[in-house]
């Protein structure tokens, strides 16, 4: 019979073995991931060019992530050729989130003293059926507005049970995930709105107003730019858009799942455009989708709302599941008080 010690100094040599072993396979395939990871984190830059070089934008934390485990492994390795290209990487992906970190609650600006508002964008995804878990987290959360996309007939129906608590709304609903829908407290008109693929892919453009609050408020729902020809039409839509924003009074609003991440270069041109900044600054980067990657970490931000820079963002946080694959949105602003915008403005836009 072996003495335990024996056992004990046997099975530690196996494991070293196996961990030695793993570590070499490991070392193998790091100079192969960080090379993959420098030309992804390259190609990010280049969305202009290519659908397929915009759709690398969209995951630079996870290109950071995988670059800092790719640098650690390198130096416990001692891999010299790899660690320096490893933190490159590391840096390149750094660089374009460190501007999205949470920072300090912004300070009230005593020049806007305005309204409070609080927003909520919902992408409820068209083949979940969980309708009352939605209805439930609609009481819980109390928006002033809710903006609801993917919007079926089956959804427009569950919804009906909203109008008691909302009883100004518009209700656009559609099959194929393009139905869009508009829940207020707060008395709005419709705008007149004219976007590349017409009823196919409609938005809500409206003023919402009181006697001494008015903004508008514009919520779209790009097509994903996966499919053929969706690219082109997502970036169209996003143009009409911007151009549709840019000729409209401020306060204003843009809000929805733009299918777009913060950075995409169309979306950068897009609030460059429209001068409206992202509620995100100052709040994190605050990833809403895909759910079923369980981690927040894992998810990207591509459910928007920006607001013109008379608009204070008070707070801004992702919410949490509603059965969708995507996380509600959930804003606070504080919005300038003032008289309505001029109608003639508002008419001669381009809409």
């Amino acid at each position: 019979m072996r003495r335990p010690w024996r056992l004990v100094i046997t099975s530690a040599m196996l494991w070293s073995g196996g961990v030695s072993s793993a570590l070499s396979t490991v070392g193998l395939a790091i100079p192969w991931l960080v090379v993959a990871l420098l030309i992804l984190s390259t190609t990010a830059y280049l969305g202009r060019l290519h659908k397929y070089f915009e759709l690398t934008s969209h995951f630079r934390v996870q290109y950071f992530l995988a670059s800092a485990v790719c640098l650690l492994i390198s130096l416990t390795l001692a891999n010299w050729w790899c660690a320096p290209g490893a933190l490159l990487s590391v840096a390149i992906n750094l660089s374009a989130i460190a501007p999205w970190r949470r920072t300090k609650k912004p300070a009230a600006d005593p020049g806007i003293g305005g309204q409070r508002l609080k927003l909520a964008l919902i992408n409820v995804y068209r083949r979940n059926r969980a309708h009352d878990g939605f209805l439930r987290w609609i009481d819980r959360h109390q928006p002033d507005v809710g903006v609801v996309q993917e919007v079926t007939a089956g959804w427009a129906h569950a919804l009906e049970a909203l109008s008691l608590r909302y009883p100004f709304f518009e209700v656009l609903p559609k099959e194929d995930g393009s139905g869009i829908a508009l829940y207020s407290r707060v008395p709005f008109e419709r705008l007149s709105l004219a976007l590349p693929e017409g009823d196919a892919r409609p938005g809500i453009l409206a003023r919402l107003y009181t006697e001494s609050l008015s903004v508008i408020i514009l919520s779209i729902h790009p097509r994903a730019p996966i499919r053929r020809g969706h690219f082109e039409l997502r970036n169209q839509v996003l143009a009409a858009a911007a151009t549709c924003l840019q000729s409209l009074p401020d306060p204003k609003i843009c809000i929805g799942d733009l299918n777009a991440s913060l950075w995409s270069p169309f979306l950068e041109d897009f609030g460059g455009k429209t001068n409206l900044k992202n509620v995100r600054a100052s709040f994190g980067l605050l990833p809403s989708w895909p759910t079923f990657m369980g981690f927040s970490w894992l998810m990207i931000p591509i459910d928007h709302c920006l607001v013109s820079g008379d608009i204070r963002v008070v707070a801004a946080q992702t919410g949490e599941r509603i059965g969708s694959d995507h996380l509600p949105l959930i804003v606070e602003l504080e919005i300038k008080k003032g008289g309505a915008p001029r109608q003639s403005l508002i008419e001669s836009a381009d809409c």
